[in-house]
């Protein structure tokens, strides 16, 4: 009911016209505002400040368009840097997917067959099994790490 009376409050401020303005609370302790006075209540006058209005706007048209380009102009570079960094990120996405697709592959081929290098005669050379599992573990902790 305070809430009630605080817009109603509210809404008699806005108006021009100069009307008086009754407060007074009722058997129930709610208070109340209205142009009317009750017969049955103590009722105090509120003095309200009236506001001036004058014919003559601040700014003049031209200011204004000025002033709505000068926020239209921000608004669309605010936009602008959004999308940027929504495409940025989504590029960035796209990357680390294809890096993850990588390392799973890579993952699959060393884990189900034996790991080798090219030596300078273009012969292969075997990794031992010690030398296979460290490579797995390293692969398995990039997908740990970067692929969630």
């Amino acid at each position: 009911m305070l809430q009630l009376s605080v817009v109603i409050f509210s809404l008699m401020l806005s108006f021009t016209a100069q009307a008086e303005v009754y407060k007074w609370v009722d058997a129930d302790g709610k208070t109340h505002f209205g142009d009317k006075v009750p017969e049955s209540a103590k009722v105090e006058t509120l003095n309200l400040p009236s506001s001036p209005r004058t014919s003559q706007p601040d700014a003049s048209p031209e200011e204004i368009k000025q002033r709505q380009q000068k926020l239209i102009n921000a608004i669309n570079e605010d936009r602008s840097l959004k999308q940027k960094k929504t495409q940025e990120q989504t590029e960035k996405q796209a990357k680390l997917n294809q890096e993850c697709t990588k390392l799973r592959d890579y993952l699959r081929n060393i884990s189900s067959g034996r790991i080798y290098d090219l030596d300078k005669k273009g012969e292969r050379v075997y990794a031992n099994d010690a030398e296979h599992d460290k490579e797995v573990k390293q692969t398995e902790n990039a997908l740990k790490k970067y692929c969630r």
